[in-house]
């Protein structure tokens, strides 16, 4: 375990732990943490839902509140999914150990450690990204009172939380612990989407290495020091080195199988709202434009770059797991089987065979994760936010 952590992971597994998701944690403070997380977040999302019964409904009201009540929805489902695969998950950390401890050449290890390199620099990027809507909403919200302190008025200016919330108090009083309240939401539901997609990540980038792993063997099944040997010496080594590049492909292949077990169920719910939360948010979007309502656009532009990288990123992983099982054919189809004994060219053929299938990362059970999906989605929310725009305007 200290090896997968001291490869993969940095500082994000500080927020696993603290958000009492990390499957090794047993400390007693775990169902704490976790009890905290969804109460906190469960009534933010109540009071929001609560603007409803005290505002006069229009379509301006329902798309600013829903805009963000569907983020938070996909956020918390998240969560709830990283606590009910906790066991899965950690089944996922024991097949990476298991594959770390396989590694058989100075070579393999550093491809190994070249993706999780990338990996810690994706975590670092979603890291930034994060951290600068977070900011940028405490702001936004703060720039009345920092206006107040430059440019003083003789009465203050309006201080509004930036999200629609019903607190049943009056506006004006309790800013600071309404503001508090917020801060909080949006550091847990940050914190949320950073360790959740890093974790991910791990998995993903480590599936990619050990991919990158069989080819790398198939490519190196036929050297010119073997073909020197004897026939039997030659065999025995070719159908050794044949039979770990097999090892690797079925464990790449057995870990993409868990990983698309535990994803499936969740991913299939979390798609139907993803795509009406973009398609929220689009029309947000559009009508805080016309309007010229600043604020609006800022948040649904956020949330939309947001949940556009989301898609782009789920797909393009598919597509690449696609393309690394593809890779593997072709190295193995541009190997000199040739000049191999009899024997060895039947596992060679075994090997085409095997890597000849098109593979599709599945999402949903009926969803395949490719490139090409992705405008598909983005059509479907399109068409929504057009239908939504036909019926308001």
């Amino acid at each position: 375990m200290d090896q997968i952590e001291e490869l993969y992971y940095t500082f994000n597994i500080g927020f696993l732990k603290a958000l009492g998701i990390w499957p090794h944690d047993k400390s007693r403070f775990i169902l704490l943490k976790r009890m905290l997380i969804i109460v906190t977040t469960m009534t933010y999302i109540a009071m929001q839902l609560c603007v409803f019964m005290t505002t006069k409904f229009s379509i301006t009201l329902f798309i600013r509140i829903l805009s963000i009540v569907c983020v938070s929805v996909i956020i918390i489902l998240h969560y709830y999914f990283f606590i009910y695969t906790s066991k899965t998950i950690e089944y996922l950390h024991y097949l990476v150990q298991k594959d770390l401890e396989m590694m058989r050449t100075k070579l393999e290890n550093e491809i190994i450690q070249k993706y999780a390199h990338i990996g810690r620099y994706c975590d670092f990027l979603i890291c930034l990204y994060i951290s600068f809507v977070i900011i940028a909403i405490i702001i936004i919200e703060l720039f009345p009172i920092i206006l107040d302190v430059i440019l003083p008025l003789d009465e203050p200016r309006s201080r509004n939380l930036l999200f629609m919330v019903e607190y049943f108090v009056f506006r004006e009083n309790y800013f600071y612990t309404k503001l508090l309240h917020q801060c909080v939401f949006l550091v847990i539901c940050g914190s949320i989407i950073y360790a959740t997609a890093t974790q991910t990540l791990v998995f993903i980038f480590h599936l990619f290495g050990m991919f990158k792993i069989a080819s790398h063997r198939v490519e190196h099944v036929i050297e010119d020091s073997i073909l020197c040997m004897s026939n039997p010496e030659k065999e025995r080594t070719i159908c050794k080195r044949i039979m770990h590049a097999v090892i690797a492909h079925h464990e790449a292949m057995e870990f993409t199988n868990v990983i698309q077990s535990i994803f499936n169920a969740p991913l299939c719910v979390i798609i139907i709202v993803g795509i009406f939360s973009l398609s929220i948010n689009l029309f947000g979007f559009v009508e805080a434009t016309v309007s010229k309502d600043v604020d609006n656009i800022v948040i649904c532009f956020l949330l939309t770059v947001g949940h556009l990288t989301y898609l782009f990123v789920a797909n393009f992983i598919g597509q690449t797991i696609s393309d690394y099982n593809g890779e593997l054919f072709k190295v193995a189809y541009n190997i000199s089987w040739y000049l191999t004994p009899v024997k060895s060219q039947k596992l060679i053929l075994f090997l085409l065979q095997k890597a000849s299938k098109d593979y599709y990362f599945t999402i949903g059970f009926i969803f395949a994760a490719r490139l090409q999906n992705t405008t598909t989605l983005i059509n479907t929310a399109l068409s929504y936010v057009t239908l939504m725009y036909s019926f308001t305007y």
